[in-house]
């Protein structure tokens, strides 16, 4: 497997309206470590925000709960330490579906998360945060945790709009000012 694959971008697929969003990524800790800290919310905490995990089928997976628009979902498939996906709502956004996907790889994790259902318009917005989310979670797990960086965030949103040629969708110019928490 490629041990570069965390510096990927993440893809998309354009349906419509819609769009479909997919990141692989390899991280060099062992998978139980890795589901814990997406799905403990004192892991979560430590790489994403505060989080409120019902850890049972249809219980609550809500993200981002210092927020004014928090991610509000339910637990659509719980099977640890290897499948959990969930319904993503936030704010006024379309309902979409993301879903985690580990496999042991060697000594360590694959992670293949997908989002489907993500209006399109938001498409700006969701590549480079998911992205930036997944470089914190890394960095967490390699004991080196950094914050929340909003000039890092919007280094990636630049090289996704280039990468993609991104025409009608939302950006950090279009969107509301920088959350609670974030640096820079």
């Amino acid at each position: 497997m490629d041990t570069n694959v965390t510096d990927r971008l993440g893809s998309y697929t354009r349906r419509g309206d819609l769009a479909d969003m997919r990141f692989e990524r390899r991280y060099p800790r062992p998978i139980e470590t890795v589901w814990a800290a997406l799905t403990d919310p004192a892991r979560l905490a430590d790489w994403m925000g505060p989080a409120r995990v019902e850890p049972w089928l249809g219980g609550a997976f809500e993200l981002m709960t210092d927020r004014a628009q928090p991610m509000i979902g339910r637990i659509l498939a719980w099977e640890p330490p290897t499948v959990l996906e969930f319904s993503w709502t936030m704010g006024s956004d379309r309902h979409s579906v993301a879903r985690y996907e580990l496999s042991r790889d060697g000594a360590g994790t694959r992670m293949v998360f997908t989002q489907t259902g993500v209006g399109y318009e938001a498409i700006g917005l969701m590549l480079p945060g998911w992205h930036h989310y997944y470089e914190l979670l890394g960095q967490h797990l390699a004991g080196a945790p950094q914050a929340l960086s909003w000039p890092r965030w919007r280094e990636l949103q630049g090289m996704y709009l280039a990468e993609y040629g991104l025409e009608g969708v939302l950006t950090e110019s279009s969107c509301a000012k920088e959350q609670p928490g974030a640096t820079g």
